[in-house]
């Protein structure tokens, strides 16, 4: 198992292009679809130019937890009819609107808090009408500092909540797409092995079944778990992306989903014949994976049924609800147990049909690619 190692150490050293270039695309991908958003929620505006729109604008603005990007109507609109799954808001003198694809809790708070904006205004509005500047001034200082209630806005359910956070959607998204052709793309030396006949050599030199499977895997499953913690701490000491609090739980989350991209792939090599077929299937399922896992889009804004449906087939989807629900949702391990059960599940049998499989046909990998 060392020499398997030192075999694809000295093999990696001679071309790292492929692991570099994969850790580069996901950090340059998630950034800039992320619009190196935090925690806040982001949404694209566009007013009617009149003092009170413009006024609650810039309370919009000064607010912490919302990130908005002013824009003309046309231009909010054409982005809104290509991109479902932003926000976009209208601002008029007396009334707004909240365009959106889905009813989210995001949706509801954001217009909560536009609404609250304008009635302020009306009433600061009203106050100097009927008195002065001066009055009104006094009113919103006893205002701040004797509030008689303090409102806290939670949902019933909080885990029904549909959430989201554009810079975690990218990240998460382009992270657990781009690891699957990493992983992959290791696991296939198994098949050129065979090919070239070394499989066969190294087990006439007494080393084991197990000891080659082993060394050839656990090596897939290091080059794939480095990769995403790269990512990982990039992301989360460096652009200071938010997790939540959740920065362990996805790490050892990350952990799980490798063995399952891994488990995937050695059973995909099983039943080809070339690394050429290989690599087209793998491409292929890669892209699908991903439309239906969620990782190009939250889940909550597809309509169809039977795309929802088939998110089951997808290990993207147990990745991204996992890694989602620890730290958007703020859940613990134990919450998303039932995920990462359902990848430890998939990994053992897809490793065990795998292995079956490739011992069974070793003779056809004799032929030539």
């Amino acid at each position: 198992m060392k020499g398997i190692w030192l075999a694809r150490l000295q093999n990696l050293k001679r071309k790292p292009l492929v692991l570099l270039s994969m850790t580069v695309m996901t950090i340059i991908f998630a950034y800039v679809l992320s619009g190196s958003v935090g925690g806040s929620i982001p949404f694209l505006v566009a007013t009617d130019n009149t003092s009170i729109s413009k006024q609650v604008l810039k309370k919009l603005q000064g607010e912490d937890d919302y990130i908005a990007t002013v824009l003309t109507e046309k231009e909010l609109r054409n982005i809104l009819d290509e991109e479902q799954d932003k926000i976009g808001v209208l601002l008029n003198e007396k009334t707004y609107s909240v365009i959106s694809s889905t009813d989210s809790e995001v949706v509801r708070m954001l217009s909560l808090e536009i609404e609250a904006v304008y009635n302020n205004l009306a009433f600061r509005d009203q106050v100097i009408a009927n008195s002065s500047e001066s009055t009104w001034a006094e009113v919103e200082k006893n205002l701040v500092e004797e509030q008689a209630f303090q409102i806290n806005i939670t949902p019933m359910d909080d885990s029904q909540v549909f959430r989201y956070d554009g810079a975690l959607q990218s990240l998460f998204g382009f992270m657990l797409y781009f690891v699957f052709y990493t992983i992959s793309i290791n696991v296939q030396f198994i098949l050129e092995d065979k090919h070239s006949g070394i499989w066969n050599r190294l087990k006439l030199a007494s080393i084991s079944r197990f000891q080659l499977y082993f060394g050839h895997l656990s090596f897939s499953y290091a080059i794939g778990f480095v990769q995403m913690l790269l990512v990982i701490l990039v992301f989360r000491v460096i652009v200071g992306t938010n997790m939540y609090g959740g920065f362990w739980k996805v790490v050892i989350i990350a952990g799980f989903y490798v063995l399952l991209v891994m488990a995937f792939s050695l059973f995909i090599i099983s039943v080809v014949k070339t690394v050429s077929q290989s690599s087209v299937i793998i491409s292929l399922l890669a892209v699908a994976f991903a439309m239906i896992g969620g990782a190009y889009w939250p889940l909550e804004i597809v309509q169809s049924e039977s795309l929802l449906a088939m998110k089951w087939v997808s290990p993207i989807f147990y990745g991204m609800e996992a890694l989602k629900r620890v730290t958007i949702y703020g859940e613990t391990l134990g919450g998303v147990m039932t995920y990462v059960s359902m990848m430890i599940l998939f990994a053992v049998l897809l490793l065990a049909i795998g292995i079956t499989l490739l011992e069974k046909r070793t003779e056809r990998y004799h032929s030539s690619e």
